[in-house]
């Protein structure tokens, strides 16, 4: 049978304790490796320092109570099964344990549930993780664009609209860039539109590292793009939008042995 590595943090008062649920998951085809705490700095220090698969705590020892330790996981932010077992612990307790975030509690005189119930806790536990990644990908797409990774137009005319709503009751200077490329459907009618989103992805780079650290840059859409310049006066942007051009303009984009060129027009206009 193969092991399964497992990282546990075991709350327990008990060495002998301890070993027998270390036991009990290698019997269940485990390989835990289990580091044993008994105070409250010693768990804050653990979760600090290392990625736990699963805490296991008993619900009374000296000075902490499994509350407690629940607390302090939850504390921590961090998402892990946590499991109470214990050689004694009343039904109501374990009810409201399990309200208050606890994934279940096993009697040590039943340790033939841990396994099991490791197992299951670890697959809802990936299945969170998975959820929470997917959510992050969903609010991520809502606000840039899926190609170039830049702001899209709904996120940019926010920006743009928080700096009409609040900023210019500072009496502050901003300015807007709205560049358009020139050439683009050349090279998506000669090459396809593979290398038409290739060469938009390279430039979206090539003009990032160009704009100041807090501008904002956005694909508005197709080969436009937007550029929010914050604190900025009409010189300051007039010449920012002079070195776009010429990096634009020696821009080379090679595919398939082809090198190809553009060029862009940028509008701008200053709101005061």
């Amino acid at each position: 049978m193969n092991t399964k590595p497992l990282k546990l943090l075991v709350v327990e008062d008990s060495e002998d304790d301890a070993l027998l649920l270390a036991r009990q998951l290698r019997k269940g085809g485990y390989m835990p490796d289990m580091l044993r705490v008994t105070r409250r700095e010693e768990i804050i220090r653990a979760l600090d320092m290392h990625r736990w698969d699963v805490v296991i705590s008993d619900h009374n020892i000296p000075g902490l109570s499994s509350e407690a330790v629940l607390e302090i996981v939850q504390e921590s932010g961090i998402d892990v099964p946590f499991i109470i077992v214990s050689g004694s612990i009343g039904e109501e307790i374990a009810v409201a344990a399990m309200r208050t975030g606890a994934h279940d509690y096993i009697m040590k005189d039943n340790l033939a549930r841990l396994v099991p119930a490791i197992d299951r806790e670890l697959r809802e536990a990936e299945t969170r993780q998975a959820h929470k990644k997917a959510q992050k990908v969903i609010e991520h797409l809502a606000y840039h664009d899926a190609l170039t990774g830049l702001a899209n137009r709904h996120e940019f005319e926010i920006r743009v609209n928080r700096v009409l709503r609040d900023r210019l009751q500072q009496h502050e200077n901003h300015a807007l860039l709205y560049i358009d490329l020139d050439q683009f459907k050349i090279i998506n009618d000669t090459c396809g539109h593979v290398a038409g989103d290739e060469l938009l992805k390279q430039l979206a780079v090539q003009i990032q590292h160009a704009i100041r650290e807090h501008d904002t840059l956005a694909r508005l859409g197709g080969d436009e793009f937007g550029v929010l310049l914050e604190n900025c006066n009409v010189a300051e942007a007039s010449g920012i939008a002079g070195k776009l051009l010429g990096i634009i303009k020696d821009f080379r984009f090679t595919w398939e042995g082809k090198a190809f060129s553009i060029g862009a027009s940028i509008g701008l206009v200053q709101f005061n």
